[in-house]
């Protein structure tokens, strides 16, 4: 008897449930509803950070736009002034007069029959980082007050002596009555970059930003202005950076090439050159009837550099942290004109081993900055017998 053979077929893949020829366009499909559902689970719980950070008010979201704007040779404040600005490891408010110059409160600034001092400089005079009245300029203009003496802020953030020079210009053609006294405030940024007049760099939407990259820089301000959620995540890279990598409070490389021994400053028609920009402004401060008086104010890292000269940690051949001090004091001294020099006072707290700026930035921080309120207090307060003369000496 003949057998009938049954043909033995390949059994199915019980291991899946896919069909063995599933359309491209369906696991594709798939994919796009998976990331959809991680993409908004990511944004649901990065709004509710959102609303948890400005619940407890860790951030204080401000105003977009920044407070500069241009004018004189390059930039100047913008007038009557409200922002909050966030830093990762401080917040502090700005207002400005509608003059145009940092004061406690935005508006109107009333001079009246009230004689006043103005002050030029940079940053440090700002008081980047601090409100007003916590500003070695807002302490010495609350003790001055006592005397009936106003004191007017014409000191804009990263300005050289030209762009001060070119403020003070402005402010003096307008003023009436005009100031008493004019303390100018010196500085190694100040002085060895003083014919930089910032022609690299354009304003957008009341920042400073450098002409070739700001584009970048201001989608980071207005992310950094806008949310809360943003500023937490920069705020925990950057701490991750100070932690892991050693982050410093300044780029010590940067204090070493302004105190350098080849600095161009230090070729003999730019020294001159800038003793020549010196001397104008003072001749057209007395010009209006007002005594100039001289401050000298050290950067921060100066006195890190002496300190790692000192202990053979940096060769001390290639910077001179002296050469300011002493190029603006024998100025000084040339000219008749009172001078006053923060180091030793900034040097002894140094010394104490106090910190005399921020963490993660080298501005004065609030005890540096009213102990310098109360020196410029204690050195240029007006005299009994004339109190609306000029600075004693």
């Amino acid at each position: 008897m003949e057998k009938t053979l049954t043909p033995i077929l390949p059994e199915a893949d019980k291991t899946s449930n896919k069909e063995p020829n599933a359309p491209a366009g369906k696991v594709a499909s798939g994919l796009v509803v998976k990331s959809l559902l991680v993409l908004g689970t990511l944004f649901v719980c990065v709004l509710i950070l959102e609303i948890g950070l400005r619940v407890i008010g860790r951030y204080k979201m401000s105003a977009v736009d920044g407070f500069l704007a241009p004018g004189g040779v390059s930039y100047v404040l913008q007038s009557n002034v409200t922002k909050t600005i966030t830093w990762p490891t401080l917040t502090f408010d700005v207002y400005t007069s509608d003059l145009g110059f940092r004061a406690g409160q935005p508006g109107p600034h009333q001079f009246g029959d009230k004689p006043y001092y103005a002050v030029l400089g940079s940053s440090e005079v700002f008081g980047n980082g601090l409100d007003y009245e916590d500003t070695f300029v807002g302490v010495f203009a609350q003790k001055m007050a006592s005397n009936g003496i106003d004191v007017v802020n014409l000191a804009v953030p990263g300005h050289h002596l030209l762009e001060q020079i070119a403020v003070f210009k402005q402010f003096a053609g307008a003023a009436k009555p005009a100031p008493k006294v004019v303390i100018v405030f010196l500085n190694p940024l100040l002085m060895g970059g003083y014919d930089d007049i910032h022609s690299n760099t354009i304003v957008r939407r009341g920042e400073l930003f450098d002409k070739d990259q700001w584009r970048m820089a201001l989608a980071r301000m207005i992310a950094a202005n806008s949310s809360a959620a943003y500023c937490f995540f920069r705020d925990g890279i950057r701490s991750a950076q100070a932690k892991y990598l050693g982050r410093e409070d300044y780029a010590l490389s940067f204090y070493v090439e302004r105190y350098s021994t080849q600095h161009r400053i230090r070729a003999p028609e730019k020294t001159e050159d800038l003793l020549k920009e010196l001397k104008d402004l003072e001749r057209r401060i007395r010009d209006l009837n007002a005594t100039p008086v001289c401050v000298y104010a050290p950067a921060v890292g100066g006195f890190l550099l002496n300190d790692l000269k000192a202990k053979g940690k940096l060769d001390g051949s290639l910077f001179d942290t002296a050469f300011f001090a002493n190029l603006a004091r024998k100025h000084c001294e040339t000219e008749g004109i009172q001078f006053i020099d923060l180091e030793p006072l900034l040097q002894k707290r140094y010394d104490r081993g106090e910190k005399l700026n921020f963490e993660g930035d080298a501005h004065f921080n609030g005890p540096t900055s009213a102990a310098v309120g109360e020196l410029l207090y204690e050195v240029i307060k007006p005299s009994q017998t004339n109190i609306l003369g000029g600075a004693s000496n």
